[in-house]
């Protein structure tokens, strides 16, 4: 372990992001349902697509300032907002995706790749229509739970709740700044492993590649920046399964310890995010870890259903280490800027079809590459 890492374990703690209450709600009214409407109708009429969805052409002229505030306590205060006050009921699939996009760019205006075909949107859900069992599908494809994990990459996690699940499938999360006081005090083995830049992330399938980063990393101010997803840590057994070689590392048995120990506390530590339909949710994705319960849908209707972005806001922005950048670049370019010149995919509703991937990792839906021309600096 280097004496950077030593130092940093034993430094003063300060008072950190997410260390005081959570979320920040911003309820919306009739006049400002009102506004966003109107944002909605000027916007249509111009005939822009998704893309072009932003500040200038999403314009709030009243409720931008709420949303700059809670932008400034999901950076620096709380870590948690949620936007509550629209029935999605009441817009097609198209605006809906449309206010979410043009809400969110008042959070945060740099949308993030989430994987190498250009999508900018993930649907979060276990469509009816699909014929593809669960077993062969990710697993936010499927109603089981999802344990303590970021998005690896984004800054700020968006999700907005079209409808709800019929029991179960509740969304916790947990302050890494909450979680890393007790490893100072009670687990400081595990705080160094988790610190030191040695874990193998797996980044592709065929041939099987990877990076080795820390998982946590300790800021000399008020935040402590996690980077952590189980499915991606070591070859993973989709990979080890097809029986290819491969000089990815096994975890080791601190390692693996740690990672229980790291799951224990986010669960000590974690808040209930209590959702309703049509609320967004932004989560500092840097500060906090997230988890899901398992669900059951009605027999009748969508069933639990979310959309995913991933947001930068550059103004506000964390700074990413360097030995964690890779992931960050993947999802916002080398610069931080994005990708101008890709060809980006907002895909309107799930697909009627779902395809298995052939290689799978991580709880938030990566694809791993299986081909020799993977981005060698980047996830897929």
């Amino acid at each position: 372990m280097s004496s950077e890492v030593e130092s940093t374990l034993v430094s003063p703690a300060p008072k950190g992001v997410g260390s005081k209450r959570l979320p920040h709600i911003v309820i919306l009214g009739h006049h400002d349902v009102e506004e966003i409407e109107a944002a909605l109708r000027s916007f249509n009429d111009r005939g822009l697509d998704a893309d072009t969805v932003t500040r200038d052409t999403f314009s709030l002229p009243t409720i931008q300032a709420q949303l700059a505030r809670a932008s400034q306590d999901i950076h620096h205060g709380c870590g948690v907002a949620i936007i509550r006050g629209l029935d999605p009921a009441k817009y097609t699939a198209e605006d809906n995706v449309t206010v979410f996009l043009g809400i969110s760019s008042h959070i945060g205006e740099l949308r993030g790749v989430q994987d190498k075909k250009g999508s900018m949107l993930t649907h979060v859900t276990a469509s009816k229509v699909w014929t593809t069992p669960p077993a062969m599908r990710h697993g936010i494809h499927t109603t089981t739970g999802l344990a303590w994990h970021c998005d690896m990459g984004a800054e700020i996690l968006a999700l907005h709740l079209r409808s709800q699940a019929q029991t179960g499938g509740d969304t916790f999360v947990a302050s890494s700044w909450d979680v890393y006081k007790e490893l100072l005090e009670s687990y400081p083995d595990a705080l160094a492993a988790l610190c030191d830049p040695s874990w193998p992330i797996q980044v592709s399938g065929d041939p099987p590649r990877h990076i080795v980063a820390p998982l946590l990393h300790v800021y000399e101010d008020d935040k402590i920046l996690v980077s952590v997803d189980p499915g991606r840590l070591g070859l993973h057994p989709t990979t080890a399964k097809a029986g290819i070689e491969s000089d990815i590392p096994a975890l080791s048995p601190l390692q693996l310890e740690s990672l229980d120990i790291l799951s224990s506390l986010a669960s000590k530590h974690k808040s209930h995010l209590d959702l309703k339909a049509g609320d967004m949710v932004f989560i500092n994705n840097l500060g906090f870890l997230h988890a899901r319960d398992s669900y059951v849908d009605p027999e009748a209707g969508p069933g639990r259903h979310l959309v995913r972005l991933w947001l930068r806001s550059p103004k506000l922005a964390w700074s990413i280490p360097k030995s964690m950048r890779v992931p960050w670049e993947a999802a916002y370019g080398p610069d931080g800027n994005g990708f101008p010149e890709l060809k980006k995919q907002y895909q309107v509703k799930p697909s009627a079809l779902y395809e298995p991937p052939k290689y799978t990792a991580g709880s938030a839906a990566f694809m791993l590459e299986d081909n020799q021309d993977v981005n060698a600096s980047g996830f897929s």
